[in-house]
């Protein structure tokens, strides 16, 4: 009696075949340029100093480009940060099974992570004057403070990017583009100065904004240099670097759940905005919008509008039961009406 292989036994078969496919081992200098990402021994106090001092430099320079709402100089404070370094170095641990130099990385990152903030805070006291509201903060510190999931796709991409580069020498020049692509000292700036100016709902979403960069360039730059044949060294297998990637894996989708939950409250957000706008058109194309506030977070959209028209309003349940039609939801509408004068007046 002849057995004729089942549907099991082919996917055992593909994934033995899958799991034969290997890399090269890579070469010395792709090994060095790893290695050389963290110095050790008599060269580990003078390269923390140095770390520092970029750090405290970057941060300072992010912080005021930020406040000048300036993108040209935040770009320019992502060419100075040395963050990505310990970074990569953190990554290229995590797949070859150097515990000491993970530790090592993780407490170099901690510790910039924490003196970004506290220059960000302290240029803040020098520089940022009184903002009672969050809509007064300049655009460049606002973006970094609406996390959402496309970041997270940007920063998995820029830290791919970054694990092919960084065993390659010949291609080296392109590391600093990733530093601008997936930012990393601004919104640890962000967080600096939303926390010093009270709004605590924007530093943590300034925060989270690092923390999804950070766990996705970590994961995604550890799965290229998997792929590139860099392997744990001595007798850790195959089964340290599962536990060390699920680990990332796990980081990145704890980001994620945030990030989704983020990114539909925007979404939402838009569309109320849309309807009011294109409610309002429809109730009086007279009609100006001064100033409109919106939030679709609870159960019942909020808004609140300040309007400028001519003559008397038409009824503004109109434009409530307009809004609703228009978004789906019941509407909680606020409106002031100011009237559009003009008074021309000539003495001779």
């Amino acid at each position: 009696m002849n057995d004729q292989p089942g549907p099991q036994s082919s996917i055992g078969l593909a994934r033995e075949w899958i799991g034969s496919i290997r890399a090269a081992p890579p070469d010395e200098d792709a090994v060095a340029a790893l290695d050389d990402l963290l110095p050790e021994g008599s060269a580990l106090p003078q390269y923390v100093a140095r770390f520092a001092a970029l750090i405290a430099l970057s941060s300072s320079i992010a912080a005021f480009g930020l406040l000048a709402n300036s993108g040209a100089v935040v770009i320019g404070a992502m060419l100075v940060a040395p963050l990505m370094t310990p970074i990569m170095g953190a990554a290229a641990a995590t797949v070859r099974a150097q515990n000491r130099r993970l530790l090592l990385a993780m407490v170099i990152i901690a510790g910039g992570t924490v003196l970004a903030i506290a220059v960000g805070w302290f240029v803040s006291l020098l520089a940022a004057g009184r903002v009672i509201d969050v809509r007064a903060l300049p655009e460049e510190i606002r973006s970094r403070t609406f996390p959402g999931l496309l970041d997270l796709g940007i920063a998995i991409t820029a830290g791919a990017a970054a694990g092919f580069i960084q065993p390659r020498r010949s291609t080296i020049s392109a590391l600093p583009g990733v530093g601008i692509a997936v930012a990393l000292v601004p919104p640890l700036a962000t967080v600096g100065i939303t926390a010093h100016l009270g709004l605590a709902g924007e530093a943590r979403n300034a925060f989270l904004l690092y923390l999804t960069n950070l766990a996705a360039i970590i994961f995604s730059a550890g799965i290229v240099l998997l792929l590139s044949g860099f392997r744990p060294e001595g007798s850790p297998g195959a089964g340290v670097i599962r536990v060390r990637l699920a680990v990332t894996l796990a980081a990145v989708a704890a980001v994620a759940v945030p990030l989704t939950l983020h990114t539909q409250s925007v979404i939402l957000d838009q569309r109320l905005r849309s309807a009011v706008l294109a409610a309002v058109e429809a109730w009086d194309d007279d009609v100006r919008i001064v100033d409109e506030r919106s939030d679709a977070t609870s159960g019942r959209a909020e808004v609140e509008l300040l309007l400028v028209g001519r003559g008397d309003p038409a009824p503004v349940y109109q434009l409530a039961e307009d809004i609703t039609a228009r978004f789906g939801r019941p509407v909680d509408l606020r409106v002031r009406y100011q009237t559009d004068q003009l008074f021309v007046v000539s003495t001779r």
